[in-house]
């Protein structure tokens, strides 16, 4: 009935070994939240682009957009090579809706128009992780990290939450890289036992994947568990890494911008349409989709209108009431800033527990601290955050 209507998305598919499903994920998250007599409304078109740098995204958005003739230009973009497609989608005068993990804090200044972000906001939940840390556990803390991490916003935003708490000093230890082998095994050793001496008041770690759970294992092994405080990263707290980990004896701090297990109404809806629609179980990438399809939902007529002035003007606005609370799309000063819980993890007969102990301080987007963290990551990753 709407063949000749629906609404083109071209998308922009990234490889991860650590979230393979991460496209899928997202993609059934969208549609689980839209009716299903819309659901042919929407036709989506993958785009391959490897790891996501700038020359590979270019050329993909290019080819959906002069070739596939789409509509939206959406998937996974790295703030650092997205101002490199506006102008192409702008040109054309289409519309762009990207989503990112929030390895980096988004730009300050006004970018397009056409452009839309939904965004996780991981540097959100560093942010919140550092000021916390220094308020519980005070002076001075110290930060290990790969240099992949290294290179991304997400310690700089733990540790201006740490400087915005007081702190004045912190150890930073980054890993030299170790070309095609483990980059813990042979040097995180030595740096445990450096460790053991400076007494840091807590330490927090910033590791993805299969080196998450080589940086528990070693923890463990070097004695450090239960003498030093563990404050981690996000997804070193999610359920994937941790129910890998549970026969460890561990305790640890995190923060998390979405429980599952959640029983507020528009979380349980949330599960629910998703095992409906896809019989899986949600993370935060289906997550990310379900919210966007919330948006989406409510423009239908706008859709099939193909009324693309009134579809911007009111992505500007909109705000949509999600399983992590308020959400919207557009980038400016008054983005409503997440909820964010600070928990406490343990492990126990191969279980995991998580207990919320304190509500975690979010960054305004009015904030200096802002320009700080933009400053202080001079690196060139491109791809966005897991694509390795």
């Amino acid at each position: 009935m709407y063949m000749n209507q629906n609404i083109k998305i071209g998308f922009l598919a990234p490889y991860s070994s650590i979230y393979p499903d991460m496209v899928p994920s997202l993609v059934s998250g969208f549609y689980s939240a839209i009716p299903e007599k819309h659901h042919q409304l929407f036709q989506i078109f993958p785009e391959y682009v490897g790891q996501g740098g700038e020359k590979t995204t270019t050329e993909a958005v290019n080819k959906l957009l002069n070739f596939n003739r789409v509509d939206i230009v959406s998937g996974f973009i790295s703030y650092k090579v997205l101002p490199s497609v506006i102008p192409s989608i702008e040109n054309r005068q289409k519309l762009g809706l990207f989503f990112d993990v929030g390895e980096y804090i988004p730009y300050t200044h006004h970018i397009s128009d056409s452009v839309f972000n939904n965004s996780f906001q991981m540097w959100q939940s560093q942010f919140s992780l550092g000021y916390w840390a220094h308020k519980k556990f005070g002076e001075r803390g110290a930060v290990i990290m790969p240099i992949y991490d290294g290179g991304y916003h997400l310690q700089s935003a733990f540790r201006q939450g740490a400087i915005m708490a007081g702190a004045s000093n912190m150890d930073m230890y980054i890993l030299k890289y170790q070309p095609g082998a483990s980059q813990l095994k042979g040097q995180i050793e030595g740096l445990f036992d450096e460790i053991k001496k400076m007494q840091p008041t807590y330490i927090h770690s910033l590791f993805c994947g299969s080196e998450a759970l080589e940086f528990y294992d070693e923890y463990c092994k070097s004695g450090l568990n239960n003498k030093i405080p563990l404050v981690v990263s996000a997804h070193m707290s999610s359920d994937d890494i941790l129910n890998q980990v549970s026969g460890l004896d561990l305790d640890l701090y995190s923060a998390s911008m979405w429980n599952y297990h959640s029983k507020d109404k528009a979380n349980m809806e949330f599960k629910q349409k998703v095992n409906q629609f896809a019989g899986q179980k949600p993370d935060f990438y289906t997550l990310l989709g379900y919210e966007t399809g919330l948006a989406f939902e409510r423009l239908i007529p706008e859709f099939h209108r193909k009324d693309w002035a009134e579809i911007k003007k009111r992505l500007k606005t909109e705000t949509i009431e999600g399983p992590r609370g308020k959400r919207s799309f557009f980038l400016n000063s008054e983005c409503a800033t997440p909820i964010i819980d600070i928990e406490k993890i343990g492990f126990a007969n191969n279980q995991v527990t998580k207990i919320v102990i304190d509500q975690g301080r979010a960054l305004e987007y009015s904030s200096g601290a802002y320009e700080k963290i933009h400053k202080e990551n001079v690196s060139g990753w491109q791809n966005p955050y897991l694509c390795v």
